[in-house]
């Protein structure tokens, strides 16, 4: 196996072109370029002389998550940023494929942890340790094995986020149109559209968000949450100021907020990278969620997918980020009064509950998929040291050094 390090500078951004690979884009295995820089074709063609990813290889995080990984797609040209490496597969005892699944292990972390250099910043491994990991590397038939059936369960899990992106998308487009573009009354004046309320035309409110809800401020310990039956599944207890992320009950070790069902979270931390949920639980088990999220509960006769529409929108995403307080970076935040004070529109309750009736579904269906995800991805996360271990189907297994 080779293991391919990064050059040691960051190019320009251009603002478009090829996505620039750093720490926050590897995120559970996977690639997430939303955020990622983009450099010119002269920098990708300058940056990747020296390590160029392909497919199947697997980029790591030396620094800040270290040992966290991520496998390169198909069809992919990205730039390796500073802090990563790659790992890449030559089959001759490692199976490309197979890779991806090996650093996701049990025993990779218990490597990782053997290794990790603890500094005063950050936690940190060094390329030279890599080659050292004690891996267990089963036969080649077995490795292609267990790869298939992880990369089916993985699949479906892509398949469903796809799927997930285009019902929320959908979501977010109608709100667009009904109260943005307001193409019901157009069509409603033009004559047509005999589903939709007679009076929508009048009678719409300018106000400000305070009127449209409650603010949530209902704060549970970590002592609390753990005597509790609560969801840490699809409820957000932890925001990075990037993307909303999920802890488990062992894991929480501060205050949260409780979340009443019938609620939007908004973060309010870094508001300039928007992140709204819509919390779905399992089995309507409590939830919890991070200090930093506004929940917000709405009032009649606002409809929580008419709440979840104007957080969605681009102009409540631009009022909110022009409210940020503190110094820049990591520490922008959002203080609830003033987030109130975001200037909406409040249709007809005839005119919420239509449009409600349209969009309830597929919020629901984008649900199920999540729900689906969750399911997916316990399976597949509880079969992999099964497997590689041999406890699911036996066979012989070898341990040796990755390099």
């Amino acid at each position: 196996m080779e293991l391919l390090d990064c050059e040691h500078r960051t190019p320009p951004d251009a603002g478009c072109g090829y996505p620039y690979i750093a720490i926050p884009q590897i995120r559970d295995g996977h690639l997430d370029l939303s955020g990622a820089r983009r450099v010119s074709h002269e920098h990708y063609v300058e940056w990747t002389r020296k390590a160029k990813p392909q497919p199947h290889d697997v980029l790591l995080s030396r620094r800040c998550n270290p040992g966290e990984t991520a496998v390169v797609p198909s069809n992919l040209e990205c730039v390796l940023g500073q802090n990563l490496v790659i790992l890449r597969a030559d089959g001759t005892r490692i199976a490309p494929s197979f890779l991806r699944w090996l650093v996701r292990s049990p025993v990779w972390w218990e490597q990782v942890s053997a290794f990790i250099n603890v500094g005063a910043v950050f936690d940190s491994l060094r390329c030279a340790d890599i080659p050292s990991f004690r891996l267990p590397i089963p036969p080649e038939s077995e490795q292609l094995r267990i790869a298939a059936i992880l990369d089916a369960l993985d699949d479906r899990i892509e398949l469903n986020r796809r799927m997930n992106r285009t019902l929320e998308s959908m979501a977010r487009a109608i709100f667009k149109s009904w109260f943005v573009d307001f193409d019901p009354v157009r069509r409603k004046m033009e004559g047509g559209d005999p589903e939709v309320p007679n009076e929508i035309a009048h009678g719409w409110n300018a106000t400000k968000l305070a009127e449209l809800v409650v603010v949530v401020r209902d704060t549970m310990t970590p002592q609390q949450i753990a005597g509790e039956l609560v969801d840490h599944y699809s409820i957000p207890a932890f925001d990075d100021g990037k993307t909303p992320s999920l802890e488990m009950g062992s894991t929480i070790r501060s205050s949260k907020f409780r979340v009443p069902s019938g609620c939007v979270l908004v973060s309010r931390l870094n508001p300039r990278i928007p992140r709204v949920w819509l919390p779905r639980s399992r089995n309507e088990r409590r939830g919890v969620c991070s200090t930093e999220f506004l929940v917000l509960l709405p009032k009649s006769p606002v409809s929580v997918e008419y709440l979840y529409g104007i957080a969605c929108s681009e102009r409540f995403g631009e009022e909110l980020a022009s409210r940020v307080t503190g110094t820049s970076g990591s520490h922008q935040r959002v203080k609830p009064l003033d987030a109130l004070s975001i200037p909406v529109v409040l249709p007809l309750a005839s005119m919420i509950d239509a449009y409600s009736s349209v969009v309830r579904p597929v919020l629901k269906q984008a649900g199920r998929l999540l729900r689906e995800n969750l399911v997916l991805a316990e399976l597949r996360d509880a079969m992999l040291p099964r497997l590689l271990s041999g406890s699911v189907r036996s066979g012989s297994q070898l341990v040796g050094r990755v390099g």
